[in-house]
Parts: C-alpha cells; sequence; structure tokens
C-alpha cells in the first residue's frame, strides 16, 4: 500500500472540510457581508463559474492516462486558472485549483488500486452532473433567489457595482451565493459517501466505472 492508498481517506475528507467551508463562507457573505467583504463575494463568484472548467478536469484527470493528466491537463487547466484569477483580487483562485487538482491527480504520481482510481472518477463525473443539473436549476430560477443583503443598495454603496462583469454571477452575486452554498454541499456529501461506501466495501468499486 503506498502513500496515496494509505492517506485517500484523509485526502477526502481534507476536500469534504473545503467544500463545507465554502458554503458557508458563500452562506455568510450572502446574508451579512460587510463593505469591506467586496472581494471575497467577487472570488466566489469568479469561483463558481471556474467550477465548469474543474468538473472537466476532474472527469479528465480521472480517466486519461497518467502523463496525459501530467503534461497535457494541468498546465492548460492551469492557463485558465490564471486567466480567471487575474480577474480577482488575491490568488485564492489560484490556490484552490492547485489543491483540488492536486486532490485529483494525486493518482498520476503513484499508481493505486483500480477500485481506488474508480471511486475518484466516480466522485468526478457526480461533481460534473451536479454543476451541470444546477446551473440550469438556478438560472432558471434566479428570479425566485432572494437578495438577503446582497441588494441594489450594498452592492452601490460598497463599490462592487464598479467590479467588471463577467456573467451573471458576477452581475447577480446573490445568485451566485446561492448556487455556491448547494454546490460544495452537494459536493462534499458525494465524496463522504463514496468514500464511505468504499471503506465499507472496497471490491464493489474494481468494476464500478471502468472494465
Amino acid at each position: 500500500m503506498n502513500i496515496i492508498e494509505k492517506y485517500d481517506k484523509q485526502f477526502v475528507y481534507l476536500s469534504v472540510v473545503l467544500n463545507i467551508m465554502l458554503a458557508v463562507q458563500a452562506y455568510f457573505l450572502w446574508s451579512n457581508p460587510t463593505l469591506k467583504d467586496t472581494d471575497k463575494i467577487y472570488t466566489i463568484a469568479i469561483l463558481v463559474g471556474f467550477e465548469f472548467f474543474m468538473v472537466h478536469s476532474g472527469v479528465f484527470m480521472a480517466v486519461l492516462p497518467k502523463k496525459a493528466s501530467l503534461f497535457i491537463f494541468f498546465p492548460l487547466y492551469g492557463l485558465f486558472a490564471l486567466a480567471i484569477n487575474s480577474m480577482a483580487e488575491g490568488n485564492t483562485i489560484l490556490y484552490m485549483y492547485l489543491i483540488v487538482v492536486f486532490q485529483r491527480m494525486r493518482f498520476a504520481f503513484l499508481d493505486a488500486s483500480k477500485g481506488l482510481k474508480n471511486k475518484a472518477i466516480g466522485i468526478a463525473v457526480y461533481a460534473a452532473i451536479i454543476w451541470f443539473f444546477l446551473i440550469f436549476i438556478i438560472l432558471f430560477n434566479k428570479d425566485k433567489i432572494p437578495y438577503l443583503a446582497l441588494n441594489k443598495e450594498y452592492l452601490i454603496l460598497s463599490g462592487f457595482v464598479n467590479k467588471h462583469s463577467i456573467g451573471v454571477f458576477t452581475e447577480e452575486p446573490h445568485v451566485a451565493m446561492a448556487f455556491a452554498i448547494v454546490y460544495y454541499l452537494f459536493l462534499a456529501l458525494t465524496e463522504y459517501n463514496f468514500t464511505k461506501s468504499y471503506i465499507k466495501n472496497p471490491k464493489r468499486f474494481d468494476d464500478m466505472v471502468l472494465k
């Protein structure tokens, strides 16, 4: 058993905690932001949009050969991360990208059991499905989402309206916060359930995703 297999549970639980922290942060920024929180709001709005690329990276990096993941997709998605990171304050998006990619690419560095790889693939596929279904549900019902504290008065008073707009999430940050809360909680639950199931019965994952 190599280090990847030995500490897989810890890797996944760290990811679960990070996802829950993002969801909680989004809730507080939605319900009780200060005038100094505009950069945090803007960063999360961009981050949930960037998840469009991240969910693809999770699937590709889990399925494709190690060399393709390491030498093609890591730098390719890294360029996306750098581009989007430049639109926000600080390097939060870049750091999140590196953490998430390391989490998903750990199998590119050391061999692991087929069942463990299939578990990672299953989580990546479910993440992609959750993102696509949720984006349609949220956007089609965005008029029903309450503004809470992210109303027009706050956006004007805090100066948020002066930031660059790159889509609905930055134009209507309350929509981004709602998406972030639901998406990251679902993602945390998915990773936890897959890992709990794997710990209970690893053999069931041997042919679960790939033949």
